[in-house]
């Protein structure tokens, strides 16, 4: 027998701890109805869990993104359907009729009042058939939000420009389109050098002015105000030799060291006939000695196309030097900036650029319909205005003209029937996603549940057993306190026997 160590009684107490604590756990759980309510209780089971949850929510989102998906669908067709019928069933209607001989010109003019009624009735549809703001069937196309686009390429580029007197106002004309040009080539990413020639009357024998060269730069801003500062000279034509700007050995375009990969080009600028010593030679003149048809040979086999700005009157002489090389010749006087344009679009595909890229695909809508990345269902929209449809510009007069008119109809709706047929499609396709995001988000709820929810039985049971104990427990340990008493009983009786 011992005093010191109740052993009964803190074993007694170890039992009635753990007892309350499997107690409290199983309170717990029966309260929450979850088995797992702190990671402690599965670790493991916590964290398929939270990510069972994260995938739950997910779907439940993606559900709602498919029914506002099913519902942008529906709006777009039924804005397709009044384009349909009966705005292009009347507009057929009316161009029949039209190509009756029976009407008078007063009564075509009628049928075609109630054809422009009914195009600003289909444009005022698409342009107001919207979802959350989003125009459906009026969306900007490729063509039309994003400028076209050249895949990069590299050019040298050379102006030789005649400054006599005479060249005022053309040097004017190319000053006031040189910013044209060169936007519409840099514009797009092209690699490209430039570098001008000036020559004036270069007849050397009567005090001629001499070729002028400036460095061949990728500084764009330079090179303009090189065609900006052009002076011109008191010289007239009669000596002044174009050639001498193009092969002159110290000065001419051909001294340039131009790149071999770059699509190279000159641009002789000029007003008159230029000097060909293939008709009298020397001569006597003291100028330097210039074959045409020979520096036409020499640009086409270093790979140079010559192109001339210059009037009518050149143009017969000069398409020597661009016909050879496959250049071009461009009027001055007649639609200068357009054809300079033009020119340049030329010019980046000679450099290695793709022609304008022209897109006609409409805008995408990507809905998220999945709980995880990547999980997309892709809708394209639909252009329904008169102009894409390419019933703008019907007429019902004359005869040929409706006859045309009810063509474009028929293909006008035979499009906006197979664009219904598409929206249809991607309903029953949404639908479909909806059945099976349910159908998965019922199964992962299932299966989270089989991990983290508490089986209340079972816990009833064990909050039940653990009660039972915990009150035993707590009896054994009154009986276990007493125990020690028994040695105060045992000193008692001991002291009573003695004498």
């Amino acid at each position: 027998m011992i005093v010191n160590h109740n052993t009964n009684a803190l074993n007694t107490y170890n039992r009635l701890n753990s007892a309350g604590k499997a107690k409290s756990n199983a309170m717990e759980k029966l309260s929450s109805g979850m088995r797992i309510n702190k990671a402690a209780d599965d670790a493991a089971g916590a964290s398929v869990s939270q990510e069972m949850r994260a995938q739950i929510r997910g779907l439940e989102q993606a559900s709602r993104n498919i029914q506002d998906g099913i519902s942008l669908v529906q709006t777009a067709e039924a804005g397709i359907g009044s384009i349909q019928n009966p705005n292009l069933q009347r507009m057929r209607e009316l161009i029949l009729q039209a190509l009756n001989g029976t009407l008078t010109q007063d009564d075509r003019i009628k049928i075609q009042n109630e054809l422009e009624n009914v195009k600003a009735s289909i444009d005022d549809i698409a342009n107001n058939t919207e979802f959350n703001t989003t125009k459906l069937l009026a969306p900007p196309t490729t063509n039309e939000s994003i400028p076209p686009k050249w895949t990069p390429g590299t050019a040298d580029i050379v102006f030789v420009v005649d400054i006599t007197g005479s060249m005022g106002g053309k040097i004017a004309t190319v000053k006031n389109n040189i910013d044209g040009f060169i936007n519409k080539i840099t514009g797009n990413g092209i690699d490209v050098n430039m570098g001008l020639i000036t020559y004036g009357d270069v007849n050397p024998a009567q005090g001629g002015d001499p070729v002028v060269k400036t460095a061949l730069t990728s500084d764009l801003n330079s090179f303009k105000s090189y065609i900006n500062n052009i002076k011109l000279t008191s010289g007239g034509d009669a000596n002044e030799s174009g050639l001498e700007g193009i092969a002159d050995p110290a000065n001419g375009a051909l001294s340039y060291s131009l790149r071999p990969d770059s699509a190279k080009q000159f641009i002789l600028v000029t007003d008159a006939l230029v000097h060909d010593d293939s008709k009298d030679g020397d001569g006597g003149d003291g100028m330097s000695t210039f074959d045409i048809d020979d520096i036409a040979t020499d640009l086409k086999n270093k790979g140079i196309k010559l192109t001339v700005v210059g009037t009518n009157d050149t143009k017969s002489q000069l398409n020597r030097l661009t016909d050879p090389t496959g250049g071009q010749y461009i009027n001055i006087d007649s639609n200068f900036q357009d054809e300079l344009s033009s020119f340049a679009s030329k010019i980046l595909i000679d450099a290695g650029c793709q022609k304008e890229i022209s897109i006609d695909e409409m805008p995408k809508l990507q809905l998220q319909v999945g709980a995880n990345s990547g999980q997309q269902f892709q809708l394209e929209l639909f252009d329904a205005r008169t102009k894409k449809l390419g019933v703008d510009d019907v007429k019902i007069d004359p005869i040929d003209e409706a006859e045309k008119s009810l063509e474009k109809v028929d293909k006008a709706m035979e499009l906006v029937s197979s664009q219904r047929s598409k929206f249809g499609a991607y309903q029953n396709a949404l639908e479909h996603i909806s059945k099976n995001v349910d159908n998965y988000g019922y199964n992962i709820s299932a299966a989270e549940s089989r991990i983290s929810d508490a089986d209340m039985a079972k816990e009833i049971l064990d909050m039940s057993k653990n009660s039972i104990i915990e009150q035993a427990a707590q009896s054994i340990l009154h009986q276990a306190e007493k125990m020690p008493e028994s040695v105060l009983n045992l000193m008692n009786s001991w002291q009573g026997k003695q004498p």
